[in-house]
């Protein structure tokens, strides 16, 4: 589960991969669906269903904001993920305030490891956008900075729409995924946004996603701290 890091903009970007503007609009929740947290998660899981791993070169671009300045950035790398629980990001020659991004991004987690990881509430189901979306919020087991989670899965799809994280602090991390149903093969995102709101800084960025590769070997050497 993300960490709150040293560094500026590694909290602006679990920055990564994982906001297209709002997220969790304040709708007045209809009755709570019939499929509970485990079962929304497993059918948002499925999507990946035989994809063992991936691989895709990212580009990333945003600012962050100190204080009254306002520092742009601009950078690439590449993404990894190996089933079921593996995820890391490489990126080359980051600025310094960037460096420790890829090892946030890697605690950002999957379906796979939600539930595991967090006490997920019973979901509520309302607007979301222009559509019907499940909220699901949930509370880390372990002791974290991150005080709840709330993720938006689209209710015709079981796409992950978008993922809040609220710090013990006050502070809140955004991200919100663009994709295009069946644009990509299990439907993986073909970009994302960022917010990044702490008492220190605030930023933003956006991710844009070139091409996959898929299920290709991964050598463990990329999942290891770096």
């Amino acid at each position: 589960m993300p960490v709150e890091a040293g560094s500026m903009l590694v909290l602006v970007l679990p920055c990564v991969a994982l906001v297209l503007g709002a997220v969790g609009p304040a709708a007045t929740a209809s009755p709570a669906p019939t499929l509970d947290a485990p079962a929304i998660l497993q059918r948002s899981e499925s999507q990946w269903q035989g994809l063992h791993s991936y691989q895709v070169p990212v580009t990333i671009s945003g600012s962050v904001r100190v204080a009254i300045l306002s520092v742009p950035f601009k950078m690439s790398g590449t993404q990894y993920y190996q089933a079921p629980d593996k995820q890391a990001l490489h990126l080359d020659n980051p600025p310094s305030y960037a460096r420790g991004l890829g090892n946030t991004l890697s605690t950002i987690g999957t379906p796979q490891t939600w539930l595991r990881d967090y006490t997920i509430a019973p979901p509520v189901s309302q607007p979301h956008g222009h559509h019907t979306a499940y909220g699901l919020t949930g509370t880390p087991k372990r002791e974290s900075r991150v005080k709840t989670m709330t993720m938006w899965i689209s209710a015709t799809t079981y796409g992950i729409e978008s993922i809040i994280f609220s710090y013990s602090n006050g502070a809140s991390l955004t991200v919100a995924f663009q994709r295009h149903h069946g644009a990509t093969q299990y439907h993986l995102p073909l970009s994302a946004t960022v917010v990044a709101k702490f008492p220190s800084y605030s930023g933003n960025a956006r991710i844009v996603y070139g091409d996959y590769g898929l299920n290709q070997p991964i050598p463990a050497t990329v999942f290891a701290a770096h």
